[in-house]
């Protein structure tokens, strides 16, 4: 706990497991609520403009659309909140419950 704080605190670049992709033009549906995609990698998402009443470690149904040239790719599953931002209204979650098809779907999109 405290080498994460001291990490933090001076700077220590953030890892990962994956690349994430910016710029894209998307929506998560939370609650059949549009919120629009921050960003996404292959195991979860972050949207913006969420102000609700979720919190960390919920479990939650999703709608993901990811706007593609000439079509688009979305999926429903679960969801794990893992980050709240209140103050910059942000929210990311990981994917979980999906249907094989769609791992496949989402393994082929980042492989191409």
């Amino acid at each position: 706990m405290i080498k994460n704080l001291l990490d933090k605190l001076f700077g220590k670049k953030e890892i990962r497991r994956e690349g994430r992709e910016f710029g894209v033009i998307g929506t998560v549906a939370v609650n059949n609520i549009d919120y629009s995609l921050d960003n996404w990698s292959s195991s979860g998402y972050a949207i913006t403009g969420y102000d609700g009443p979720l919190r960390r470690g919920d479990h939650v149904d999703i709608h993901f659309r990811l706007e593609l040239d000439g079509g688009a790719l979305e999926f429903d599953c679960k969801s794990i909140i893992v980050r709240i931002e209140p103050d910059k209204e942000t929210m990311a979650g990981v994917f979980v419950e999906m249907s094989p098809e769609t791992r496949i779907l989402i393994a082929n999109y980042f492989d191409s």
